[in-house]
């Protein structure tokens, strides 16, 4: 400081900033110099972008080595997911590359591991499976010729039983009967067999679901004793002769173990055709329900199956039947009220695989129709 009127102040904005100096010496005029700050301001943007630059290089090298830290990282992941999705699918024979002594490469070779053993236990069950459907098949065919005679022969002896005195005529009657169960039996073993197998011939034609059922009942002496509510249109494509079994098993179960009113409901939606069966019978217990359909379970083990009771194995058939064409047999039950098993199938304008204008329309004009039937048992509406 010269003397003590010497001051400075910064004046302007930007690169147009100056510094100020004033003061004045004695016994002389005042004295103003005049600093720019651009030079100053030049390496201050100068700085201020290096650093920004130096920022930004560093950041993008930041992020461009925890991607490839993280891929080396995630690679053997996907692949174990990968592999964890075929061998879910199916595909037994996946295998993980083992590489490197890190712990991925112990997790490659515990997965290839439990993949060895996972398609050794699968091959040797498939074996021991294919090789029960080839034994139940060879034992139902070689059993029918047997069958077929000693059926006949019963009822040639059950036809002739004029000299026979009353025991005979009573073991008379029970072979004729377990005959006909033991035939039927080894039907139902070969229709299951050829299910397993995945080869079920298939008969497709246009068939009125109504009028089925309405000719399942009167063959089987069935029309008086089931309430029939059959809408008009129920029309698809399908297998008559499964259709007839579906129904027959379903019907005949309802009045074998059921109780009376049982009731008969079909009904058509622009997607399916349903065949609801309803009875008033002491119904099922729930713990049963998801066995019903289970081959030769036996929701009552006490019940014996003798005196021309089933082979066990008609539910198990008729949801096969049902499942072929596409649909499906599921049930309703309550303890005390009834039971419901309604039967659905697709509606098909033509055979399978092949493309048609509309749904046949086989109905005759004078069928009853009905817009909306159900089924109700005991007050309760079962559809």
């Amino acid at each position: 400081m010269i003397g003590d009127a010497v001051d400075w102040v910064r004046t302007g904005t930007g690169r147009g900033d100056h510094v100020v100096v004033g003061g004045q010496l004695p016994n002389a005029p005042r004295v103003y110099l005049f600093f720019s700050l651009a030079n100053e301001a030049d390496d201050l943007v100068l700085l201020r972008n290096a650093l920004a630059g130096a920022g930004a290089a560093l950041v993008v090298l930041s992020a461009a080595v925890g991607v490839i830290a993280a891929r080396g990282l995630l690679r053997p992941l996907r692949r174990a997911r990968h592999a964890a999705h075929r061998i879910e699918v199916g595909l037994l024979q996946t295998r993980l590359p083992e590489e490197g002594s890190d712990e991925f490469t112990d997790l490659a070779r515990a997965f290839n591991r439990m993949a060895d053993s996972l398609e050794r236990s699968v091959g040797e069950l498939r074996a021991l499976e294919a090789s029960h459907r080839r034994f139940v098949s060879d034992v139902s065919h070689e059993l029918r010729t047997p069958l077929t005679a000693l059926t006949t022969a019963a009822d040639v002896l059950d036809a002739n039983t004029t000299g026979l005195n009353d025991a005979g005529r009573r073991s008379a009657r029970v072979l004729v009967v377990e005959s006909r169960r033991l035939a039927g039996m080894v039907e139902d073993l070969m229709e299951i067999s050829r299910f397993d197998a995945g080869v079920p011939s298939m008969a497709w034609e246009p068939v009125d679901v109504s009028r089925l059922v309405a000719g399942a009942l009167e063959t089987r002496g069935w029309s008086g004793r089931v309430d029939a509510d059959l809408a008009a249109g129920a029309t698809t494509w399908a297998d008559p002769r499964r259709l007839d079994a579906v129904v027959g098993n379903l019907v005949g179960n309802a009045l074998e173990h059921g109780r009376a009113p049982v009731r008969l409901a079909v009904h058509a939606s622009e997607r399916e055709v349903a065949v609801a069966v309803a009875d008033g019978g002491p119904g099922i217990a729930p713990e049963h329900l998801a066995h019903l359909f289970e081959r030769f379970y036996k929701a009552d083990p006490s019940r014996a199956r003798t005196g021309g009771g089933g082979s066990g194995l008609g539910l198990a058939i008729a949801r096969e039947n049902a499942r072929v064409h596409g649909g499906d047999i599921s049930v309703v039950s309550e303890v005390g009220v009834g039971s419901c098993f309604t039967f659905t199938l697709p509606r098909h304008s033509g055979p399978p695989g092949e493309a048609a204008a509309e749904p046949p329309r086989l109905v005759p004009a004078d069928e009853p129709t009905a817009s909306n039937p159900v089924v109700r048992v005991d007050g309760r509406r079962r559809s």
